[in-house]
């Protein structure tokens, strides 16, 4: 649509071509943290398997933050879908409050002092922040070495109306209807993988209620309610699910289910990607405020919901 800079080109913004385009990218961030993390899942692992998708999501986002013009001069859902469908869905705050809590409880049982957990749970927590910032920042810096030219647009908003679609439009819909699809019957006809399926199934609802949520983070200038809102709920839901792994007695299927909704659902919807972007680009002040509130709700919620029961009946995990 564009090819010389400083031209000022008009980009529809068709909400349901983007909601469309997130539904393919969220099944693959979900696919790629998997793969990720089942690759560092070998004995003396330096680090914890999904540190990497940490650092790849942010890394990708980076990249996408300083190449924002160019994606949307190409076609526009190609930005959200990247941002918001792929760095949203490879990253996960959920799962990071959940590993936190777990050192901090001592959830494995190690034969250590509870100091060490405090320790460990320490690790767990600055490690992720660290290698999410690097990611950031270092995509940020490829964007700015590549790819220079900068676009303008004025986007003009056409809400979730079909009047304004175009071929690409229905392709990009089309084409998502058909991925959900896809992985819905993956899910009812595989045996050997059922909970990468079940995954793949839930990342869309995830990432599209996250998305969906992002609607209301301008309200509270200072504090991006949206995301803070997916990443609470996430981290809720996660926990309820791994008490339901940990104290009820599930079938088979039903435990696939369980993780899969936790690595797909809870794992889409919340996001350290946007996280991270958000404490970048918040003032100081606002920023500590905004990391601190997220993380120490979330840590309490874990408390509440899973630390009440393993503390007082033990880890009986029945789904392994």
């Amino acid at each position: 649509m564009a090819d010389a800079p400083g031209r000022v080109v008009e980009v529809n913004e068709n909400k349901l071509a983007i909601a469309a385009a997130i539904v393919p990218s969220s099944i693959a961030g979900c696919l790629i943290r998997i793969a990720i993390t089942r690759l560092q899942e070998y004995s003396g692992a330096p680090v914890f398997g999904i540190v990497y998708a940490q650092w790849i999501g942010c890394l990708i986002m980076g990249i996408a933050m300083k190449k924002k013009g160019l994606l949307v001069s190409w076609y526009h859902p190609f930005h959200p879908a990247i941002t918001s469908g792929l760095c949203g869905s490879i990253t996960t705050f959920s799962s990071w409050q959940l590993d936190t809590f777990k050192e901090f409880a001592n959830y494995n049982a190690y034969p250590h002092t509870r100091g060490k957990n405090v320790l460990a749970a320490l690790s767990e927590f600055l490690v992720t922040m660290a290698v999410a910032l690097n990611g950031l920042v270092f995509g940020q810096h490829i964007g700015e070495l590549y790819f220079p030219v900068v676009y303008e647009q004025r986007i003009i908003p056409r809400g979730f109306s079909t009047k304004y679609l175009d071929k690409k439009d229905y392709f990009t819909i089309v084409f998502g209807i058909l991925s959900w699809i896809g992985v819905i019957l993956a899910s009812i006809f595989t045996k050997d993988q059922r909970v990468l399926a079940f995954s793949c199934v839930f990342a869309p609802v995830g990432a599209l209620t996250r998305w969906y949520l992002s609607f209301h983070n301008g309200k509270w200038p200072h504090f991006p309610i949206g995301t803070f809102i997916a990443n609470l709920f996430a981290t809720i839901v996660l926990a309820v699910l791994s008490l339901v792994q940990s104290g009820v007695s599930l079938i088979s299927i039903a435990c696939d289910v369980v993780d899969g909704l936790a690595t797909g659902y809870c794992g889409c919807l919340s996001t350290i990607s946007t996280f991270m972007v958000e404490l970048t680009s918040l003032g100081r002040k606002d920023s500590y405020r905004y990391g601190f509130i997220s993380v120490v709700v979330s840590q309490c919620f874990m408390f509440i919901i899973m630390g009440s029961y393993i503390w007082s009946q033990g880890v009986n995990p029945t789904c392994l």
